[in-house]
């Protein structure tokens, strides 16, 4: 099995962008032996550009992962999100992460008037995306026809050191998706399937034996393609989570607020993080023991930052 990996996508003031904030955050991150900081793709107010995010990260670190997670594939061509990728791995000297999937959320897409086509041609687009951007890291040129995009002669994305490319992210949680993250990606990030609200939520789909399920099936779509399944790294990022000796507050407060039974949030892993930092490890030792997922993401608050470092990530990475 892999070694465990914890990432960090930071919560930040909502007033404006915070400058001294994020190069703190970011630096206190790498300092407490976190792997990864990653930014969401999102159109809202306060979540800022990722590229510009995640550049400025790798400036003020050294060893710290930067990470999309995930960039929607229809908010951007694949020609510029090879390019930016090629770059922000050039610029932290290949620490980058690429987190891109096939887009759900309708208020972005309401904003931007980008349609949002039914999922089974969003995950069309992104396996074709996902081609050419690998294309575009590894061959002088490009040439692509397919039924979304169509490229001549592009010109390569980067001057990478051979035979190097970014780290390929892709979540999943329906069939076809995961049929795509195991064709493609290096790094695949189960998630249950989105049916348009929470309210439609599965708990069932994220229970340790949904989530078996669906790695079973990225590894099946890899050997298919013909490749080594064992190469792919497992994710999972926990929305929610605080250490708390006094749990059930909290879960009936999600339970309320996302619009699901309080028995839904029990069941489901992605909502296990709440507890004792004792609890929590045990939990995060046992889900990797019965599913094989070794690289989890925390959503956390400064304040939490510590706590989190040193009751469950140092001991569980030394």
């Amino acid at each position: 099995m892999k070694p465990f990996r914890f990432g960090v996508s930071p919560r930040l003031s909502k007033e404006s962008l915070p400058v001294e904030e994020w190069t703190q955050a970011v630096q206190k991150i790498e300092k407490l032996g976190y792997s990864t900081v990653f930014r969401s793709d999102h159109f809202s107010t306060t979540n800022y550009d990722p590229i510009s995010m995640l550049a400025s990260a790798a400036s003020v670190t050294k060893t710290l992962n930067i990470g999309s997670l995930v960039f929607a594939v229809d908010y951007r061509h694949p020609a510029i999100l090879a390019k930016a990728a090629a770059t922000l791995h050039l610029l932290s000297s290949g620490r980058f992460e690429f987190g891109i999937g096939a887009g759900y959320d309708p208020t972005d897409y309401n904003m931007t008037g980008i349609p949002l086509d039914p999922a089974n041609i969003r995950v069309e687009r992104l396996d074709e995306a996902l081609s050419i951007i690998k294309s575009m890291w590894t061959q002088d040129k490009t040439t692509f026809q397919g039924k979304h995009y169509h490229l001549n002669d592009m010109e390569k994305a980067g001057e990478l050191p051979e035979g190097e490319h970014p780290k390929i992210i892709v979540g999943g949680g329906g069939q076809k998706l995961l049929t795509v993250a195991g064709r493609h990606a290096d790094i695949v990030g189960i998630v249950a399937r989105w049916r348009g609200s929470w309210s439609n939520y599965l708990a069932s789909e994220m229970t340790s034996e949904g989530i078996k399920r669906k790695i079973i099936r990225v590894k099946n779509a890899a050997k298919d393609f013909g490749r080594d399944p064992d190469d792919i790294e497992f994710q999972m990022v926990f929305p929610w989570t605080e250490i708390t000796e006094n749990p059930e507050p909290m879960i009936e407060n999600i339970a309320k607020n996302l619009g699901l039974p309080t028995e839904d949030i029990l069941a489901s892993e992605y909502f296990s993080v709440l507890g004792s930092s004792w609890d929590i490890r045990d939990k995060i030792q046992r889900l990797s023991e019965e599913t094989g997922i070794t690289y989890f993401v925390f959503i956390l608050r400064r304040d939490q930052f510590d706590e989190y470092a040193e009751s469950i990530v140092q001991p569980l990475t030394s």
